[in-house]
């Protein structure tokens, strides 16, 4: 990510990820769970698409395993194997695999977050906005085409939708760094509400 100038969409993400390294594994987990779990719909979507090659039966376990965490329900425990199984468990090509990577990679923030002597890297939140990213790089690829990507990333934080997963991920980040999760209701709402990270009209 280069950017010539602030205020564009990278310097906004870097800004998340500096905001996010301040908070508690709780928090982290909190964070990259309910980003996870509003974006499997789309690897739900490729599983079905794919006629069920990209199956990933163990997602629903990872993204428990983190909720558990970051609601205070478990402690912090090594995850090394379930981490492996979700990074091997997409393989070969697919029209939606940037989707279904950034679930994964969600989820797999989370796990770290909620590992014993691990934790994820902050700017593993670019993968929480990185599915409407990509739908709107290639919605606006003509104006990329003729202006350059640093002129979409500053134009493009003004996009509604944008400014919603934006605004909503602040929000987000401000909320869970004030108090841990206090239940699963607090985490079913947030949920809900990240709902603005998924890219529309797909």
């Amino acid at each position: 990510m280069t950017e010539s100038a602030h205020g564009g969409l990278y310097f906004e993400i870097r800004e998340l990820a500096n905001t996010l390294d301040r908070l508690t594994a709780r928090g982290m987990a909190g964070i990259f769970g309910v980003c996870g779990r509003a974006l499997a719909p789309l690897l739900k979507q490729v599983e079905r698409r794919s006629e069920g090659r990209w199956a990933v039966p163990d997602l629903a376990l990872a993204l428990d395993s983190i909720e558990a965490f970051a609601t205070g329900l478990a402690e912090a425990a090594n995850h090394d194997d379930l981490r492996a199984r979700l990074m091997v468990a997409i393989s070969g090509e697919h029209p939606w695999s940037t989707y279904a990577q950034d679930v994964l990679i969600c989820a797999d923030a989370g796990l770290a977050a909620a590992s014993v002597d691990s934790r994820p890297k902050p700017i593993s939140i670019q993968y929480a906005l990185e599915p409407l990213m990509a739908f709107m790089q290639n919605r606006d690829a003509g104006t990329i085409r003729i202006y350059g990507d640093n002129h979409w990333s500053k134009e493009i934080i003004k996009d509604p939708a944008m400014a919603k997963a934006l605004g909503f991920l602040r929000s987000l980040i401000e909320e869970v760094s004030e108090a841990a999760l206090a239940d699963s209701r607090q985490f079913d709402r947030l949920v809900s509400e990240a709902a603005v990270l998924r890219p529309v009209n797909r």
